[in-house]
C-alpha cells in the first residue's frame, strides 16, 4: 500500500514510514544471526509490525472513504438529481470548454429540447407524471446520443445537448426521428399526448460545408461564439414552438451577426 501511494506522499514521509517497517526487521534478523534470539525483542518487533500494518490499513480505508465522499460530492454538484444528466452549470461549463477549442475544421450541433405544453401536463395529470416525462425525455436523449456528447438539463422541462464532431443533416434527422418515434410510442402506451419541440444551431466546418447565412464561401470559420450559438438554438426552438410543435427547426451558425443581448444564462 505504501508503494502504491508513493506518488501521493512526500519523499521524507515515504522513507520514514518504510524505515519504521524495515529497520526493526533487519535488526531482528541480524541479532538472530550474530547472537541469538531474544524473545522480548522479537515480541516487540512483531507487535510493532502488527500496529504498523493495522495503522496502514486504516489509513488506506480512510483515504478511499474520503476519495469516495469527494467523488460523490463532485457528482452531486455537477448532476441533476432527477434525471442524472449534467446540471445547467456543469453542462454550460463543459460545452463552453469544447467551443473554446474548436477550429475551422470542427463542426457540431447545439440543440434546445423542450417538452411542449408542460404546464398543461402537470395541471392535467399531476406533477408526478410531469416528473416522469422529464426523466423519460432525459433517458431517451442519453440513449440516442453518444457518451462523448454533452447533454444537460437546462431547467424545468428544457434540455440542452451538444452533439460533437458532426454537422450532418442526415445524422440530425435520423437521431431526432428516433427520438420523436420513441417518445410517441411511450406517449401512446401511457395514453397521453406528449411531444417535444427542438431548436438546433448547426455549426458546419469551413472546408466546403455550408457556412450558414451571412458567410461568404471564402470566409474561415475560426473560433465559434458559444453564446451566439445558444441564442440561435433558442430562436430556432421559439420558431418551432410557434409554428410547428413536435418537430425541429435548424439554424445554420452565422458568424457575421453579433450575439443577441437577450441570451439565456
Amino acid at each position: 500500500m505504501l508503494i502504491s501511494y508513493r506518488k501521493n506522499l512526500d519523499r521524507i514521509i515515504f522513507l520514514s514510514m518504510m524505515s519504521f517497517f524495515v529497520l526493526p526487521v533487519l535488526a531482528t534478523i541480524y541479532q538472530a544471526l550474530a547472537y541469538s534470539f531474544s524473545l522480548q525483542c522479537l515480541a516487540i518487533v512483531i507487535s510493532t509490525q502488527i500496529m504498523f500494518v493495522m495503522d496502514t490499513v486504516e489509513m488506506n480505508m480512510r483515504f478511499h472513504s474520503q476519495q469516495a465522499a469527494y467523488e460523490k460530492a463532485r457528482y452531486e454538484a455537477e448532476h441533476d438529481g432527477m434525471t442524472g444528466l449534467l446540471n445547467k452549470e456543469a453542462g454550460w461549463k463543459h460545452m463552453r470548454k469544447y467551443f473554446d477549442r474548436m477550429d475551422s475544421h470542427d463542426e457540431a450541433m447545439l440543440m434546445f429540447v423542450d417538452i411542449d405544453d408542460f404546464k398543461t401536463i402537470n395541471d392535467t395529470y399531476g406533477h408526478t407524471v410531469g416528473d416522469f416525462w422529464i426523466r423519460e425525455v432525459a433517458s431517451q436523449l442519453r440513449h440516442i446520443y453518444r457518451q462523448d456528447d454533452i447533454i444537460c438539463r437546462y431547467g424545468g422541462d428544457e434540455f440542452l445537448a451538444l452533439i460533437r464532431n458532426t454537422a450532418s443533416e442526415q445524422v440530425l434527422e435520423t437521431t431526432l426521428g428516433m427520438f420523436f418515434q420513441q417518445l410517441a410510442r411511450t406517449s401512446e402506451q401511457h395514453g397521453q399526448d406528449v411531444h417535444c419541440s427542438v431548436g438546433v444551431c448547426r455549426i458546419a466546418a469551413a472546408d466546403g460545408a455550408s457556412l450558414g447565412t451571412g458567410c461568404a464561401d471564402g470566409d474561415a470559420i475560426g473560433s465559434v461564439d458559444f453564446d451566439q450559438c445558444v441564442a440561435q438554438a433558442d430562436l430556432a426552438l421559439y420558431e418551432t414552438k410557434r409554428f410547428n410543435k413536435g418537430t425541429f427547426t435548424v439554424y445554420n451558425y452565422d458568424r457575421s451577426q453579433p450575439a443577441p443581448a437577450n441570451i439565456r444564462a
